[in-house]
């Protein structure tokens, strides 16, 4: 008896068309974060537009002191909000957002004239100054502004008053 040999399997032919189909839109998905206008950061493909993409001039929003004979002084974080630095930026910025610097400014001029530090200290102001970063920390007149408005000012408030 013969024994009869076993068959291969068939094989399916291999098709190009699935083959391109998927390829090409795993290039598309890989290229599209790049092509939009304007560009939109998502993960995991990211195309870093804090780094890459070209930023206005900052306004960034502070309180200054100033003595009698108008030397400026910048007042810390810590009469203006608490310690930390952001939170007494945001507190500022808040406050010219909604209009109320002149407020901010006396809640603050009250702290200022109980601190025997800043004792020399006769008015508050609140600014706003506009930079160049590109500027700020590379150039001798980088951190000159290149605008600033007054928000408002405030006297401190004298011992008895």
């Amino acid at each position: 008896m013969t024994q009869a040999k076993p068959t291969a399997p068939a094989r399916r032919p291999f098709r190009r068309g699935p083959a391109l189909l998927v390829s090409a839109v795993v290039v598309a998905a890989v290229v599209a974060p790049a092509l939009r206008d304007p560009p939109r950061d998502s993960f995991p493909l990211s195309t870093y537009p804090m780094f890459s993409s070209v930023r206005k001039q900052a306004w960034i929003h502070v309180i200054v002191g100033f003595d009698a004979n108008e030397n400026e002084r910048p007042i810390p974080p810590r009469l203006v909000a608490n310690v930390e630095v952001m939170q007494a930026a945001e507190t500022i910025r808040i406050a010219v957002r909604r209009r109320r610097p002149k407020t901010l400014c006396e809640q603050v001029a009250a702290r200022v004239a109980d601190d025997p530090e800043f004792a020399q200290i006769v008015r508050l102001e609140v600014q706003s100054r506009r930079f160049d970063p590109r500027t700020y920390f590379v150039e001798a007149d980088g951190k000159v502004p290149l605008k600033l408005r007054r928000r408002a000012r405030c006297e401190i408030p004298k011992d008895g008053a």
